[in-house]
């Protein structure tokens, strides 16, 4: 059987669909017809996107049929615009011959992109396809269609293919085990709970991130001891471990080992000792919200702007565009701090100095300064010593605002390097390349299918105004780029804004990476 992209589109598959009912199916046809007219014809890359996204209310099969070769398109942009226009297609007609064509697809590429295009259109029957095509080739599958299979039980839900998701939990690319371990959370795969205890030591920090979760979410209680030793660690694991604890057990110890060591043997030598139901821990829930909003900083704790963490792999990217050389308007608000003067600048380099002060060797750190351009202190994360403490701080009292009357750390003004290139400094931390954007060769390695991951597990990041250069330059394109890139990374973003600014992007960027949102005011 030929690829699905080379078969004649069948009219009997046409005639019931729904879509008709909408919009005529000769014109459906001829609007997909004019698209491949004069597609190729446009001399821009702009007007190939505009033509891709005039098919966006063309539900039907020649509508697939035309966009699914652009998936491999070599723009960026329209690739994009393919696989967005693909996965809002409703009509289960639309994909029909797809699915049935999935299996012999030849190019393993175009059909890991199609598990994720169709799962993001929501199309049920994607599900018993897969798994067909699970039963014919597991062995050859390559670590693109295993991650986006994954992702897609995850999406339509994977509570029949159980056996398929507890396998790739095991699988030799951690991109995939990170990726099915997701779909056990969200699907609820309790039967998988036991089987998952040792990721808990998987040797990548994130696939150990995913199984903390997982178990907490399925609540397993032969994790419970092996949770309770990851506090006598140091790091972000800590963190996720007693918040996994909280979940199995509705009992809230924090990060304090002996205690939750001593409740646990407390708790088992009760006879007849059961975990909390669901109303119980909804309940402890509510309390411990709470209790979270009154949360106050203890000496020692290691905190930037007033957020603590765990974390000993952390990079702080501090914006240094021309709007940082502006004044505070709410002084009153900043006078207790002790800062040299109402700079934005001078404000935020009085806290950073002050979080590099309070680094220890076991920390792990890097400073990446932005504007439209992006300068990172090193090259690589750095312990805490007192050396590279020293040149952090030596780096730090450099900074000044670009693009303002006075020489920033890039060179000469009076140019537009003052600008606010926020996907350049993102992109960064995540060491891929702004320019290029995220691929899904960034997401699943290409072929270094046991490529390791970043290190680095924590972000801060600090900025006064919205993005005003770069590849990207819209808050919802750059919310959707870091959380293409996050979804194997796991990296915690913590924002911190200053001055007068619209904090909703900065809010959701925190939320949707784990992170915690400061408005310190302006």
């Amino acid at each position: 059987m030929k690829p699905f992209l080379l078969l004649p589109l069948s009219l009997a598959l046409l005639s019931g669909s729904l879509l008709s009912q909408v919009m005529p199916r000769e014109q459906l046809i001829d609007a997909v017809r004019e698209f491949k007219r004069f597609f190729k014809k446009y001399p821009k890359p702009a007007q190939r996107v505009e033509a891709v996204m005039s098919l966006e209310s063309i539900d039907c099969p020649e509508a697939v049929h035309a966009l699914t070769p652009l998936l491999r398109h070599k723009e960026p942009d329209i690739q994009k615009a393919a696989k967005l226009v693909l996965s809002g297609y409703k009509a289960p007609e639309t994909y029909k011959a797809v699915l049935e064509g999935l299996p012999e697809l030849t190019d393993r590429e175009m059909r890991a992109q199609m598990f994720d295009v169709i799962s993001r259109a929501g199309q049920v029957g994607l599900k018993s396809t897969m798994k067909q095509i699970w039963d014919a080739s597991q062995e050859s599958l390559t670590v693109a269609e295993k991650y986006y299979m994954a992702r897609a039980y995850g999406a339509l839900g994977a509570e029949l293919y159980e056996d398929i998701i507890g396998t790739l939990t095991e699988d030799r690319a951690y991109q995939v085990r990170l990726a099915a371990l997701d779909t056990a959370r969200t699907s609820k795969l309790k039967g998988l709970g036991p089987k998952l205890l040792g990721l808990l030591d998987d040797p990548v920090w994130q696939v150990q991130a995913a199984a903390i979760k997982c178990v907490g979410r399925l609540r397993t209680m032969e994790a419970v001891v092996p949770l309770i030793a990851f506090l006598e660690k140091e790091g972000r694991l800590k963190k996720d471990a007693a918040n996994a604890l909280f979940e199995i057990t509705a009992r809230d110890f924090g990060t304090d080992h002996a205690a939750w060591e001593k409740q646990w043997k407390f708790l088992t030598s009760i006879k007849g000792f059961r975990l909390p139901t669901e109303v119980e821990l909804e309940k402890a829930r509510k309390t411990r919200a709470k209790a979270d909003k009154n949360y106050k900083l203890k000496k020692g704790d290691k905190a930037f702007a007033g957020i603590p963490t765990n974390s000993t792999r952390v990079i702080f990217i501090i914006d240094v565009s021309a709007s940082m050389d502006d004044l505070v308007v709410d002084r009153q608000k900043f006078r207790a701090g002790n800062y040299p003067s109402f700079r934005k600048i001078d404000i935020v380099k009085t806290e950073l100095l002050r979080t590099i002060n309070g680094l220890n060797q076991h920390t792990h750190f890097n400073i990446l300064a932005f504007a439209k351009k992006v300068k990172g202190w090193k090259r690589w994360l750095t312990p805490g010593t007192i050396n590279y403490k020293a040149s952090a701080i030596s780096f730090v009292k450099r900074m000044q605002p670009l693009g303002v009357a006075k020489k920033g750390m890039f060179g000469a003004t009076g140019d537009d390097s003052g600008k606010t290139n926020t996907h350049a400094a993102l992109m960064r931390a995540f060491d891929l390349d702004p320019a290029k954007g995220v691929s899904s060769t960034a997401i699943t390695g290409g072929k270094k299918s046991v490529r390791k991951a970043l290190k680095l597990d924590t972000i801060y990041f600090l900025t006064d105004g919205r993005p005003t250069v770069g590849k990207f330059v819209d808050t919802e394109d750059i919310l959707k780029e870091v959380g293409k890139i996050n979804e194997v990374r796991g990296i915690v973003i913590h924002t911190i804004s200053i001055g007068e600014f619209e904090a909703s992007f900065m809010r959701r960027l925190a939320e949707n990476n784990g992170g915690v949102f400061v408005n310190l005011g302006g």
